[in-house]
């Protein structure tokens, strides 16, 4: 049994094991969407965890069936280019993620849509359940991804397969993630966490500042040749679009 350390929440933290510590998304009833809310509570976690010494990796999952959906598409139908610009929640989801210097786990289970796969994208290692699915269903709402995701994934996989999965919306099944390296493992569902938390384990009782200096390293080398602002100001100008308005319009209404 974990131990935790708050109240249930959109967030639920627990240490399952010495210097461990898990964040599982907590919005079940909404395929655990990243609503404002969530990302507030989020980064407050991650801000603990990065102060906390006694805290040396970060594991993130999902609690229920799906790992992220991604963005909540309610709030954001209701935003406009400038709304959007103004909100400043990718970038503060973006800065949160890449300030935390310790090593950062996402353990996916069932799907992580849009949002939820930038955020994978943004750890430090994947682990992965069987039938788990990833994908960018972005284009089917006139938007893109706007969190680092074609980035990433161009950097990860290749520019034709990032193309494939962004313009067609084709889902990455998890063997297919795991044969293209995007994925360090795969899974049984009731053994994933488990499987994560080995690996944290492992690490925590490693040198915590060679840990830190060598995933500095790796992501700085990593960084080279991407452009995020450029992605994010691409986002945001598709909120100016009649497409993202009529697409969205169709999620709401169940036609997506």
């Amino acid at each position: 049994m974990f131990a935790t350390m708050a109240q249930p929440g959109l967030v639920e933290a627990s240490i399952p094991a010495e210097g461990v510590l898990v964040l599982a998304f907590n919005r079940p009833e909404k395929r655990n969407a990243l609503s404002k809310e969530l990302i507030k509570d989020f980064l407050a976690e991650l801000h603990r965890a990065s102060v906390d010494d006694a805290i040396r990796v970060v594991i993130i999952t999902g609690n229920g069936p799906f790992f992220c959906a991604g963005a909540d598409i309610k709030e954001i139908a209701a935003m406009d280019a400038e709304a959007a610009r103004s909100c400043r929640y990718l970038e503060d989801l973006c800065h949160g993620m890449q300030a935390l210097r310790k090593p950062l786990l996402a353990a996916v289970n069932g799907h992580a849509l849009g949002g939820g796969f930038e955020v994978a994208l943004m750890c430090d290692l994947i682990f992965a359940s069987q039938g788990t699915q990833f994908s960018f269903p972005e284009a089917n709402l006139g938007l893109i991804p706007g969190a680092g995701g074609t980035q990433r994934l161009t950097a990860t996989l290749g520019k034709f397969r990032a193309m494939r999965t962004i313009l067609l919306g084709r889902s990455i099944s998890s063997d297919e993630a795991l044969a293209a390296g995007l994925v360090c493992d795969v899974l049984p569902d009731n053994k994933l966490l488990e499987g994560a938390i080995e690996a944290a384990s492992a690490m925590a009782q490693r040198p915590p500042m060679a840990m830190q200096m060598a995933k500095e390293a790796i992501r700085r080398a990593d960084d080279l040749g991407r452009d995020d602002l450029f992605e994010r100001n691409l986002y945001y100008s598709a909120f100016g679009t009649s497409e993202m308005r009529s697409g969205t319009g169709r999620f709401l209404n169940k036609k997506v």
